[in-house]
């Protein structure tokens, strides 16, 4: 998480994302408003839409980072990795930078999205969702042709898992209220997915 000197070096629009995302994680949307962003920020609220033409704008730009982040690390995890657990362990670290960054507001959305009438956005998170499990189940496979992952497991549900798990964590950080990371140690949160899927 960054820290507050490091925040105010930010630019404005990057702050308005940052703050975007911390409303809806803590607040939800009902609370996600200029007059939130801007009392937060000491600006006014003419001076959010500077920088964005409407609300939904900052919506589709934290779900857009989110989205080409994580697509961007499983594409780059299939050329990196010496093996499918380092690859897989690229994918999960990216994952979890970005969740970081955009303070969990993703997996709140895809739960907002998911129950709304809303398509524009629901449209961009199922395909990010439906072309994310395709890479890591891809992955799965290739690990259970090398050996190193449980060869019962079907790869698409396994891949499933690496969201639910994440979003299970965001769900846990809302409800218990408290700050900081989300994931507060990425190792072991990797080792226990690893636990789950690896061959002994």
């Amino acid at each position: 998480m960054i820290n507050i000197e490091d925040f105010e070096k930010l630019p404005t629009r990057e702050k308005i994302i940052r703050v975007s995302a911390d409303i809806i994680v803590k607040e939800g949307l009902k609370k996600f408003t200029a007059k939130n962003i801007a009392d937060r920020l000491n600006i006014t609220d003419a001076a959010i839409f500077k920088h964005f033409g409407s609300m939904d704008d900052i919506i589709l730009e934290i779900i857009e980072r989110y989205v080409s982040e994580c697509s961007k690390s499983a594409e780059e995890a299939t050329k990196k990795g010496e093996n499918v657990k380092e690859k897989l362990e690229h994918v999960l670290r990216a994952h979890i930078r970005v969740l970081e960054e955009t303070r969990g507001a993703v997996p709140v959305l895809c739960f907002e999205f998911s129950r709304t009438e809303e398509k524009k956005f629901h449209e961009i998170l199922l395909k990010f969702l439906n072309s994310y499990k395709e890479r890591i189940s891809a992955l799965v496979r290739e690990g259970q042709k090398e050996g190193c992952i449980r060869p019962e497991l079907d790869p698409e549900d396994t891949a499933m898992l690496f969201i639910g798990l994440i979003q299970a964590k965001v769900f846990a950080y809302i409800m218990s209220g408290k700050e900081g990371p989300i994931i507060e140690n990425p190792d072991i949160f990797i080792s226990e997915v690893f636990y789950g899927i690896m061959t002994r």
